[in-house]
């Protein structure tokens, strides 16, 4: 079956199984629809989307998640009642029995970058052809980290608040800034010493399912942790970039809520039930 797609069509194959994609949504309706509209004109090989969306009291979410359905963009839409991870953990260990070899999972306020080709399908080649891997996230696009000066500006010089919106303290910023010494031409680079980046963001991320049906949903630290204990690697591919959105907050929702950011995802390990 053909979705109604205005802009290219997606490329399918009878012998290639689809990867599943999860889409976790809470909020920020702006950053929701950029990241399903990127993954809508840019996903060109065999897919399934499965948006995750939490309870949110913005009724723009609902508008947004319509539209795309309109759009025939996904295979299931699953909407919770109550905003919480556990929500996301179990509706996405309950379908982890029906997927194929290797999924895909992105956040709602991730926004992937034009590549040559199609993302999913580089991600899933760099996958089948390095079966040590066992996490494969993105590089990040710097351009959108806000200074220091303007951070501290837009908040009337409330630094703790500027560090949190801009995050100024991020990993990736110092990364990024220095990757000279890098072979960026790599289809991937391990996240282990002296790689500057603890674990690949979990904003985007291709997971083998075998691996996860053991772990279950975990944020990306501890993830990366219980994947490299597996002897697994967790890896950044530098042939695939996206643009965090909420390195936007401070324009877009300078109100957004650090002790719920904190709140709703642990960094302890989520037991599996």
């Amino acid at each position: 079956m053909k979705a109604d797609r205005q802009c290219r069509e997606i490329v399918t194959d009878p012998h290639v199984e689809p990867v599943t994609v999860f889409i976790v949504s809470w909020g920020r309706p702006i950053y929701l629809w950029a990241c399903l509209d990127a993954l809508y004109r840019q996903t060109r090989s065999a897919v399934r989307f499965v948006l995750l969306d939490n309870a949110h009291t913005d009724p723009l979410i609902d508008d947004v998640i319509a539209g795309f359905e309109r759009r025939g963009m996904f295979s299931e839409v699953v909407r919770f009642k109550t905003n919480s991870v556990d929500n996301i953990a179990q509706a996405y260990c309950d379908r982890l029995t029906d997927l194929g070899p290797l999924h895909a999972y992105i956040e709602s306020d991730c926004v992937i970058e034009s590549v040559s080709g199609c993302w999913l399908s580089e991600m899933r080649r760099i996958m089948e052809k390095n079966t040590q891997i066992g996490m494969l996230g993105s590089l990040i696009e710097h351009s959108d980290f806000v200074s220091d000066k303007v951070a501290l500006r837009l908040t009337d010089g409330d630094a703790g608040k500027a560090d949190f919106l801009a995050k100024s303290k991020s990993p990736e910023r110092k990364f990024m800034e220095s990757t000279s010494s890098i072979d960026m031409s790599q289809d991937y680079l391990l996240t282990e010493p002296p790689f500057p980046i603890r674990s690949p963001p979990g904003r985007l991320m291709m997971l083998r399912t075998d691996v996860m049906k053991k772990i279950g949903f975990q944020v990306d630290m501890v993830l990366a942790d219980m994947v490299k204990a597996r002897s697994l690697h967790a890896a950044i591919t530098p042939k695939i970039r996206h643009r965090h959105l909420s390195l936007l907050n401070i324009y877009d929702y300078p109100d957004y809520d650090e002790a719920q950011r904190v709140d709703f995802f642990p960094l302890q390990p989520i037991p599996l039930k």
